[in-house]
């Protein structure tokens, strides 16, 4: 028998392991627009083999007994809670969960917080699991859209999903967690670019790229020819990610982009990505770059730390005679 599902809506971060340069909270409610910060900061921080999450329900309690729990009861365990966010371009969408955590009815108090929660004044949790029970999803994952309003998500931020939800798409929720429970050992689906140029760097490069985006449920296209100042688009629902694909044959991560290339890339936008793969006749190492607005710096989406990318500006002319 499956877990009961609750749904946590919290403010939007892309590691949870804390406020920092490169990751700062968006959303969230009025006590994070005046505090500049929310509970839900350290929500995927590990901790003594654990993680502890927040979310701010209506009121001072999670009503658990809508869970399962007695009215009188403290807790309940063997919860999949379901984390989700809104996008900073809009849409709330699924960021990661929890699963066969323990939800309490009242805020718990750390007896002895960790360093790094006492940082950012999280002094208390309203649910817990194990840390190898938690996935948090990496921004381009996070595409599986929560429907608002009637048979969805009200503006509480505790839906428990218990009234008037289609049971195919909670079906389809509970799929999502079991399939992503080892996303990164998801087959990838094959790549369309011709397999047999793949000697080629920018052809293997290409191959890399398209198939990594193609696993995390995206339809791509390729418009290169159409001169853009990206060579794939790639679409999941209401999500359009504009792709610019560089390889190199070597190991740094060093790049020229062509002018029209460089005047998209410098108009940060929320949805483009230069993706970058090294290595690629022999290991190709893949670089997924996009533009991180706390840090206002171009960050790597699949690096733990959030690596910056360095850029350098050339100037450049066409001399003749007059």
């Amino acid at each position: 028998m499956s877990n009961p599902i609750l749904f946590c809506n919290i403010g939007w971060m892309e590691k949870y392991r804390g406020i920092s340069r490169t990751d700062q909270i968006i959303g969230g409610g009025r006590y994070v627009r005046i505090e500049g910060r929310g509970h839900e900061v350290c929500n995927f921080l590990e901790y003594k083999g654990k993680v502890f999450g927040y979310v701010q329900p209506v009121g001072e309690q999670i009503k658990i007994e809508r869970l399962g729990a007695t009215k009188d009861s403290e807790s309940i365990e063997g919860i999949d809670v379901v984390i989700t966010a809104t996008r900073p371009g809009g849409g709330s969408v699924i960021i990661g969960w929890y699963k066969n955590a323990i939800v309490f009815r009242y805020f718990q108090y750390f007896i002895t917080p960790s360093k790094k929660h006492t940082e950012n004044r999280v002094d208390g949790y309203r649910y817990s699991a194990k840390a190898s029970d938690a996935v948090l999803l990496s921004v381009d994952r996070r595409t599986f859209e929560i429907p608002r309003g009637k048979g969805g998500m009200g503006q509480s931020n505790v839906w428990y999903a218990d009234n008037g939800i289609d049971p195919k798409w909670l079906a389809s929720v509970r799929k999502l967690i079991d399939d992503g429970e080892n996303l990164s050992t998801r087959k990838k689906s094959k790549a369309t670019p011709d397999q047999a140029q793949k000697v080629l760097v920018e052809k293997s490069a290409v191959a890399v790229v398209w198939g990594y985006f193609q696993s995390l449920g995206y339809e791509l296209s390729s418009v290169e020819q159409d001169n853009l100042g990206w060579d794939l688009e790639a679409v999941s629902g209401s999500i359009k990610l504009q792709i610019e694909v560089k390889g190199l044959s070597g190991k740094a991560v060093t790049v020229e982009l062509t002018p029209n290339e460089y005047r998209i890339f410098s108009e940060n936008r929320p949805n483009y990505r230069l993706c970058v793969v090294t290595n690629c006749l022999v290991e190709p190492t893949l670089y997924v770059f996009r533009f991180n607005l706390p840090s206002q710096s171009w960050t790597n989406e699949l690096s733990e730390d959030l690596e910056v990318l360095k850029i350098k500006q050339k100037v450049s002319a066409a001399v003749s005679l007059i």
